[in-house]
């Protein structure tokens, strides 16, 4: 399907890949992993097409077959050009070909319905001729199916049927970019791009992406951090490391796995290499100037230096985030507790949204909860609530000596733009014990010499989160809120951060999308879903369980209520359809009884004319064959208006 050959890859001045090659197979689901910065997301880009990026040098070649066809999610993207589309019409511009059908055949439609249209005419039986045309290809191009493809795909990624009908532009970036994806599905592309598809998804909109995604009948690569979501879905990966793109065939489970396993094989040789390089320089040295042993110790030393050639220690990453969060007092067995927490907000045309509706909720110490939920259901104003950033109606205790740290979803947004990363921690330190720990902590998030420096605007968005949550090491807490806080992290920074957090000793509230994270560390999960809250024991892997379940049970109602309603739908297109019919035969029905009847009205006067004619002396006194040509013509007149009287009586 796709083939890199001797691919070399740079930006500016940093190289990015050398002289490496990969392929991609039909059918072949790919994760593409690496380090920040290591030239995914510059990789995919380059797979999709020509760039106009003029600082992007490239060598080598790809070669693709004929019939592959591609298809890109970046993780940004321009609407500009469909802003006034509505949703609806946007995911149906999937398919080029069946919208443009689709708009034909209305024309069409409309065009066969005129009431002046002349049934008998050539240009009625051309149209009818196209417009058999037009639906033949439209139907073999699935057209029927279109807009209920493009409805299901929309509503399984969040959509409402009122949003159906809302423009592109009155929905925010996150969902323009599910927008997006709807399109790219319906395009069903033989290579789909996938760059960071779940940054803007809910956990609802995830599972039925993935659902989606597993029974693909093409290939795809994508790009993500949520390992739970490379797992699942892939079974090959890539690897972009030191200039080199790697396979592993696997998920990402199993790339970590056999990458491990290549680093100890190589580790293994490498040290056998120097082991058996010490023994040869042994004998050099002890048999080189021995005439009995010259030859051989000649032969050693050749032996020596080509193994020295080739020697080459296995390359690894060392650089590792390691740090413990600071121990403070414990506190009391309860940690919070709220009682008929309400919370809503005033919306820019006047109208009130309840967010929050009388919750209550028990939070003991040692509990490490998951706050989930569809987006916009609360859960970053529940985190603000317990951490008293916002005002709330309903009562909220806090514990015996609880003492609490709130990362919260745009800690970013906090950082001074102009301090660099140094004096941004310095002037968040309580204490000068805390000051003193500021060099040491940068180091765990790989802020080391002048890179402590850098003023805070430079950074990347995965840097400034780094510098954010090395902030909340300052400050000793045994209640951590955090929402979203692997946010721009890594694969390798997000396992480093779980670790930390397994030897926190305090109470775990936690906000993530990303449900490796979530199940690696909470016991309770706590959903809050149309303004209430409910509470469910245990992991995360079990709380999604017993969602898939109900979800697939309400599916199942739903698909039995659709069904019933689409018999019901059916019967009455039928019904429909057999009215137009009716209709348009009655329209032509009409059209021959006006007809005839005009006929018959002609006729009748030629008839009256014989007649009269026939009653005078004059038609006695022609020849025999005269008056039998004028009586073969009355009465060939006479069985015509016969004939015309029954079918007039007939249609009639």
């Amino acid at each position: 399907m796709l083939e890199a050959r001797n691919l070399s890859l740079s930006v500016g001045t940093k190289q990015l890949l050398t002289d490496t090659s990969f392929r991609i197979g039909d059918k072949d689901h790919v994760s593409l992993v690496g380090l920040n910065g290591t030239g995914k997301t510059t990789l995919l880009r380059l797979i999709s097409g020509p760039t106009s990026d003029s600082a992007l040098i490239t060598d080598g070649q790809f070669l693709k077959s004929a019939e592959t066809t591609i298809g890109y999610l970046p993780q940004e993207i321009s609407f500009d050009a469909d802003l006034e589309k509505t949703a609806l019409q946007y995911a149906l511009q999937a398919n080029a070909r069946l919208f443009e059908l689709s708009d034909k055949i209305t024309r069409m439609e409309h065009e066969l319905a005129l009431p002046e249209q002349d049934y008998e005419s050539e240009a009625y039986h051309k149209l009818i001729e196209r417009f058999s045309d037009a639906m033949h290809e439209f139907e073999h191009l699935g057209g029927y199916t279109m807009q209920s493809d493009a409805e299901k795909v929309l509503g399984g990624l969040g959509f409402s049927e009122i949003d159906f009908h809302k423009k592109v532009k009155s929905f925010s970036g996150g969902w323009q970019m599910r927008l997006h994806i709807t399109k790219l599905l319906l395009q069903n592309p033989t290579l789909l791009l996938l760059d960071e598809p779940t940054n803007h998804l809910d956990i609802d909109s995830l599972r039925w992406l993935e659902n989606y995604l597993l029974n693909y009948e093409h290939s795809y690569i994508i790009v993500s951090h949520d390992r739970f979501f490379l797992d699942k879905l892939t079974t090959k990966t890539l690897e972009i490391a030191f200039e080199r793109i790697n396979e592993y065939k696997g998920n990402y489970s199993y790339y970590e796995k056999e990458k491990a396993e290549r680093y100890e094989l190589m580790m293994g040789k490498y040290e056998n290499d120097l082991k058996k390089m010490e023994e040869l320089k042994a004998f050099v040295d002890r048999f080189r100037y021995k005439a009995t042993k010259a030859r051989q110790a000649q032969s050693r030393l050749r032996q020596m230096e080509k193994m020295e050639k080739n020697l080459q220690s296995p390359e690894e990453d060392l650089s590792r985030i390691s740090f413990r969060f600071p121990k403070a007092q414990a506190s009391g067995r309860e940690v919070m507790r709220l009682d008929g927490v309400k919370k809503s907000y005033l919306l820019p045309d006047g109208t009130k949204k309840q967010v929050l509706n009388g919750i209550d909720l028990e939070v003991m110490r040692g509990d490490r909860i998951a706050i989930v939920g569809s987006n916009g259901a609360g859960k970053t104003t529940f985190c603000k609530i317990v951490a008293g950033e916002i005002e709330f109606d309903g009562k909220l205790t806090m514990g015996h000596n609880v003492t609490l740290n709130y990362f919260a979803q745009h800690q970013t947004e906090n950082l001074s733009p102009d301090k660099s990363i140094y004096m941004e921690m310095m002037d968040s330190a309580p204490s000068s014990e805390a000051q003193k720990k500021v060099r040491d902590i940068l180091g765990c998030f790989l802020f080391s010499g002048d890179a402590v420096n850098k003023k805070i605007r430079v950074l990347s968005g995965g840097e400034k989160s780094r510098v954010a949550l090395a902030k909340i090491l300052l400050q000793a807490s045994n209640l951590l809120i955090m929402d979203e806080p692997t946010n721009h992290l890594d694969m390798r920074s997000k396992e480093m951060l779980i670790d930390s957090l397994e030897y926190y000793d305090g109470t775990l509230l936690l906000v993530s999308h990303d449900r490796y994270f979530l199940d690696s560390l909470v016991n309770k999960v706590v959903e809050i879903k149309n303004g209430g809250l409910q509470l469910h024991l245990g992991t995360y892997a079990e709380y999604l369980e017993k969602a898939e379940k109900a979800i697939e049970a309400e599916r199942q109602q739903e698909n039995a209520v659709k069904q019933k309603s689409q018999s019901t739908a059916a019967k009455t297109t039928e019904i429909e359809k057999e009215q137009a019919k009716k209709s348009a035969a009655s329209k032509r029905n009409k059209k021959r009884i006006d007809e005839i009847e005009q006929k018959i009205n002609r006729l009748e006067h030629k008839k009256e004319s014989i007649e009269t004619m026939m009653a005078t002396e004059d038609f006695y006194k022609k020849s025999k064959e005269e008056n039998a040509k004028i009586l073969d013509g009355y009465h060939a007149l006479c069985n015509e208006l016969n004939t015309l009287f029954a079918e007039w009586e007939q249609g009639s």
